[in-house]
């Protein structure tokens, strides 16, 4: 195939029935947050917003740049996010009616939202004081005054949650090994294991949270109790520590998949298991799955024509030569040494296939 030189089309119809669940049920929504009134979450890239039991969704950001972590601010009325716009991870804000999101930080390092401490003060993650990315620490901004940012006050964190009256803060150090999908670091037992600490900021002292050689992120302070992440049984699930008893409480018990993401108000929490959103009463630990429809325009459920000579992982040839045996987009395709078609062998929307060899008389694949 020396100076052979070939250009590959293939179809990918997105959108078909692997995709179709009960009701028309739409999958993979990201990043919740909980008001009094409403939902909002990330779907393909963007913030949208719902009534609290997942009806009615609408679009609140349309922007190509990627959204992500929205959360409300304590009246409702508000929406922090992370946007990555302009070649930069910065925190903004947006009314829940909708209109143009206003940009909070400006720093060239990223700034990732990670909560609200009042209506007119967002929290957040940023770098901007080390040269390495595993030592950030938490900022405010008021989003009347954009620019005025200020350190809170413990050196190192990365999340944190701040107790009602604000004295004390659930906070994490290290970076966390479940967040932006980081499976190389699943069941992570290694020495950065994420720790949760309560920090007393008038007495400056500190105590964390019992621990088992475990993974504990995305700590959440509402009542007396911390609300946390952690993968102590292997599957990750929600768990509570009680501020006043000093015990843990293990809330969620599945098998299966990780649950992802975690935010709440005063009375449930919401998260994310198997790309479904979930509401947990605080109650009475209910868990109510929401089952959500998303109608949308996105490109990428139309059929459309992808060039994807660049996106070749794997080729092999065939005992004769005369074809080559080619991996590309999770499809097995089948190209000649100089005339004929390219043949998608696989042709499975829906899964990846990888990794083909041919058999020695070349009968087989």
């Amino acid at each position: 195939m020396n100076k052979t030189h070939f250009k590959l089309f293939a179809a990918f119809l997105l959108g078909t029935s692997f995709l179709q669940t009960k009701a028309q049920e739409t999958l993979l929504l990201r990043n919740p947050s909980i008001s009094a009134n409403n939902i909002a979450f990330v779907y393909g890239g963007d913030i949208w917003i719902a009534e609290k039991n997942g009806a009615n969704p609408r679009r609140l950001t349309t922007n190509p740049g990627v959204e992500q972590n929205p959360m409300f601010s304590p009246d409702g009325k508000k929406v922090a996010f992370t946007g990555n716009y302009d070649g930069n991870t910065d925190v903004y804000v947006i009314p829940v009616t909708g209109g143009e999101p206003k940009r909070i930080t400006y720093h060239p390092s990223s700034d990732v939202l990670r909560g609200w401490l009042n209506n007119d003060e967002v929290y957040y993650t940023t770098s901007r004081d080390f040269t390495y990315a595993l030592s950030p620490r938490l900022y405010s901004s008021n989003i009347q005054m954009s620019g005025m940012d200020k350190a809170l006050i413990m050196p190192e964190a990365t999340q944190g949650s701040p107790s009602a009256d604000g004295r004390y803060w659930a906070y994490i150090k290290n970076t966390d090994p479940t967040e932006r999908d980081r499976v190389a670091f699943k069941r992570y037992r290694g020495g950065g294991m994420p720790t949760i600490w309560i920090f007393d900021t008038k007495t400056k002292e500190i105590e964390a949270i019992p621990q088992v050689k475990s993974n504990d992120v995305k700590p959440l302070w509402l009542g007396n109790k911390i609300y946390f992440l952690s993968d102590r049984d292997k599957i990750v699930n929600i768990y509570s520590y009680d501020t006043k008893s000093k015990k843990v409480e293990k809330l969620t018990d599945f098998k299966d998949y990780d649950v992802r993401s975690l935010n709440g108000n005063g009375t449930e929490l919401i998260f994310e298991y198997a790309g479904v959103l979930n509401t947990l009463n605080l109650g009475d630990n209910k868990v109510t799955p929401l089952h959500i429809t998303v109608n949308t325009d996105v490109m990428y459920k139309r059929p459309y024509y992808k060039d994807i000579k660049d996106d070749i992982r794997y080729a092999t040839l065939s005992p004769t030569g005369q074809r080559a045996l080619l991996e590309a987009r999770g499809e097995i395709f089948t190209v000649p040494k100089e005339k004929g078609e390219a043949r998608n062998l696989s042709n499975s929307p829906g899964s990846h296939e990888r990794f083909p060899d041919w058999s020695p008389n070349g009968k087989w694949i």
